[in-house]
């Protein structure tokens, strides 16, 4: 967050110093109208302490938090903590932003180009963008393979091509495979001798699906491969960079 906030320092300094006690059509304080004209998008707002509104923003993707003090006059940007350091900012941003778009990507991902991988009636469900020739997306695979197997957890492989110069082509032949399954899996089983052979026909079938995959992953700002989204005991949806390290790996398979 100091690092949003501080890139953000120049854009918003106006806000700082506008006074006003209008509120806009829209029903917000005319003060914010100094910060969504700078390109920050209203997420949500909420009360908070002493008469003030809070603000989660939009900033190209990262969530920003303003407040608004009680007459309306001034905002500040960052975050907000008590007396005893508490960070008071964080569970808004978690809860108005980052779960809020954790659950519209689920929607997005249901409808993507998957991969079933595993029984289809598991309970778990677990989806990963994955490229081909990605290794720490060989590795999470084979790190979850025995709750594959126990018949646990289905996991959906969104392919992708971002990482290498025949990933396209690579990912194109597994999605327009006659077996998308088998050839996922062809492309696991000889990883370590260069994975799967392009081939034309099918690549040529399947790389619409992988180009869609791809502006899919770029639009959940999804920046590395594995990408995974997974429900954590409570329902929410969580979104996971990288491979997991065990612990992690252990409560995103038993949630």
């Amino acid at each position: 967050m100091d690092k949003t906030i501080s890139g953000l320092s120049a854009l918003i300094s106006a806000a700082f110093l506008f006074s006003a006690t209008a509120h806009a059509s829209d029903g917000h304080p005319q003060i914010i109208k100094q910060v969504t004209d700078r390109g920050l998008k209203v997420v949500s707002s909420f009360k908070s302490v002493d008469g003030m509104t809070g603000y989660v923003l939009d900033s190209n993707g990262s969530p920003v938090t303003l407040y608004v003090t009680r007459n309306g006059e001034h905002a500040f940007v960052g975050t907000l903590i008590d007396e005893n350091g508490t960070n008071l900012s964080a569970p808004k941003v978690q809860e108005l932003f980052i779960d809020a778009k954790n659950r519209e990507a689920w929607s997005k991902l249901e409808n993507s180009h998957w991969i079933q991988d595993g029984d289809p009636n598991a309970e778990t469900v677990v989806y990963a963008f994955v490229d081909p020739n990605c290794p720490y997306c060989h590795r999470f695979r084979t790190a979850a393979l025995r709750w594959i197997n126990e018949g646990k957890v289905q996991i959906r492989h969104i392919v992708v091509g971002v990482l290498a110069s025949d990933s396209v082509a690579k990912a194109s032949t597994i999605l327009g495979s006659n077996k998308p399954h088998g050839a996922y899996i062809k492309n696991f089983e000889t990883f370590r001798s260069g994975g799967i052979v392009p081939v034309h026909e099918a690549w040529e079938r399947g790389k619409a699906q992988v180009e869609a995959n791809n502006r899919l992953m770029s639009d959940l700002g999804v920046s590395a491969t594995p990408g995974i989204y997974y429900k954590d005991g409570n329902g929410n949806v969580r979104m996971r960079l990288g491979l997991p390290p065990e612990s992690e790996l252990n409560r995103i398979m038993n949630p």
